[in-house]
């Protein structure tokens, strides 16, 4: 048994008092949280620094690792776009999975304990299931054209039962507003409802998604082109790409809005209204790596939304760190409470993925994963793990 004392210590939802000991057992599950006076003085362990549950990446592009500076800073959502597929296959699977070992292997020394993962093939499948982070897959759907709709989703059961089949946990999700018809975004819903499962998709990564709803004008049209994709039959809204979009959710999924770089109060008042269950993801370093820009988190905060973070892929950002993400944060936006981040990269994470009984929160029985965040430089803090999660809680 252990009876640890630090600088600080941050359940997943807040601080805990100042004079609180967090009692662990050998394997890092949580006993208790006591006072210091309950405990005899001589075996209390004094550590510099925040204790907090291990974090949580909502939202990771594994299957890109292999893309780590192939692609050039601030090029635009367009071009990125372009890239990555350009690139994506230009080395053979065995390969990439390499570099996926490695983005896992990052993760995990980097106190991350559970990752909501972007993924379009099984290719990521041998990495997960032998991994000891708790990944859940988000198979994403790409299918702009109503048409296709039935024939893409029924593509994407075949992926989920893959995962599924080697006891892994994943549901669908489409990819993006302007990528994916609303009898897309419906059918995957729907079929998440059905199975209590989350889902996710970029929303409003840069301007041209809102030109292109509204007007059907702006640099996607460029991408539809060069992809050689007529699209003819989409007509535009006069509403944002999320407001366009938003009716054909079900309602009572969680959902995953994942960048939001440009969404003003507009959208988060629809998006609040209309959805029960609706997170909002900031990937910062990834929003300057393509964009050059971050989103209002200010705003977000003050509108209440529940918010998360994710590192994105390793072809937008030069690593998969969650706190080189509140770093950022801490850096652009000093305005926001450490206490605010703390908890997007722990409990807000957790209850998304639904696994808030297990990681997330220093909660007795929680097998969470115990980090240690060393705060002597702000704006640089680093961190190591205390304990290890346990994947199967």
């Amino acid at each position: 048994m252990r009876f640890i004392q630090a600088t600080r210590i941050f359940s997943g939802k807040e601080f805990f008092k100042d004079n609180s000991v967090l009692i662990i057992n050998d394997n890092g599950t949580v006993k208790d949280l006591v006072s210091a006076d309950a405990v005899e003085k001589s075996n209390i362990e004094h550590i510099e620094g925040i204790i907090t549950p291990g974090f949580i990446n909502t939202h990771c592009h594994l299957e890109l690792s292999h893309l780590k500076d192939k692609i050039k800073r601030h090029t635009g959502i367009v071009d990125f776009g372009l890239s990555v597929i350009k690139y994506r296959n230009d080395i053979p699977a065995e390969m990439q999975q390499e570099y996926m070992l490695q983005a896992d292997k990052e993760m995990l020394q980097q106190g991350i304990v559970a990752v909501g993962d972007i993924s379009n093939t099984i290719l990521s499948l041998p990495v997960k299931k032998q991994s000891t982070l708790y990944y859940h897959t988000f198979v994403e759907l790409i299918g702009l054209n109503p048409e296709r709709a039935e024939l893409v989703f029924d593509a994407g059961k075949e992926i989920i039962n893959a995962f599924e089949e080697n006891d892994l946990s994943a549901s669908l999700a489409p990819h993006a507003s302007y990528s994916s018809s609303l009898e897309l975004i419906k059918k995957i819903t729907d079929s998440c409802y059905l199975k209590n499962k989350p889902t996710s998709i970029h929303n409003q990564e840069s301007k041209a998604e809102n030109d292109f709803f509204k007007t059907k004008t702006g640099n996607y049209l460029s991408l539809y082109e060069a992809l050689g994709l007529p699209i003819s039959y989409f007509k535009p809204t006069g509403k944002s790409s999320l407001q366009s979009v938003l009716p054909a959710f079900n309602k009572e999924v969680r959902v995953l809005l994942v960048h939001n770089t440009f969404t003003d109060a507009d959208d988060i008042k629809t998006a609040q209204n209309e959805m029960k269950h609706v997170y909002w993801c900031l990937c910062p370093k990834a929003n300057l790596y393509i964009e050059n820009t971050l989103p209002d988190v200010t705003l977000l905060s003050k509108s209440k939304c529940v918010l998360t973070l994710g590192t994105d892929s390793l072809a937008s950002n030069s690593n998969v760190s969650v706190m080189d993400e509140i770093n950022c944060l801490q850096l652009h936006r000093p305005d926001l409470s450490l206490e605010l981040l703390l908890q997007a990269a722990t409990y807000n994470g957790a209850e998304f993925l639904g696994i808030e009984n297990k990681f997330g929160l220093l909660k007795k029985g929680n097998t969470p994963g115990i980090n240690v965040i060393d705060i002597t430089k702000k704006g640089n803090y680093s961190v190591k793990k205390l304990a290890q999660a346990n994947r199967r809680g």
